[in-house]
């Protein structure tokens, strides 16, 4: 794993207000590199659990005919996740507290992404 690739979901994660984990999965759901600042959040089973979801949301953007698909979020009373679709079939998630700020979170993902494209 290129230590550019860590630095860049650890920042993920350090950049969101109550940031909890950050991944990036490919698509079977299995973390290709992740970053968990404190105990207690099992970033495996979040990519485990999501995976399927993003794959059908995937596949009903395609349905729709909306264009690429951008983001996948879910909140609720004690945390939120938000996942980014990356190209080739990967996804970039950040999973964060209940008071957490979704527009920041999905801007740190944007920001993410970027760098992750100069990698």
């Amino acid at each position: 794993m290129p230590a550019d690739l860590a630095k860049a979901v650890t920042d993920l994660v350090q950049a969101v207000r109550q940031g909890r984990g950050a991944l990036l999965m490919g698509e079977d759901g299995v973390p290709i590199v992740q970053a968990v600042p404190g105990a207690g959040v099992d970033v495996e089973a979040v990519a485990a659990e999501y995976a399927g979801l993003l794959r059908q949301a995937r596949g009903l953007v395609d349905e729709l005919q909306w264009g690429a698909p951008k983001s996948f979020s879910v909140r609720g009373v004690s945390g939120q996740v938000v996942f980014a679709f990356a190209p080739e079939d990967l996804f970039l998630g950040v999973e964060a507290g209940p008071i957490g700020l979704r527009g920041q979170m999905r801007y740190a993902l944007g920001r993410t992404l970027a760098q992750l494209g100069d990698l």
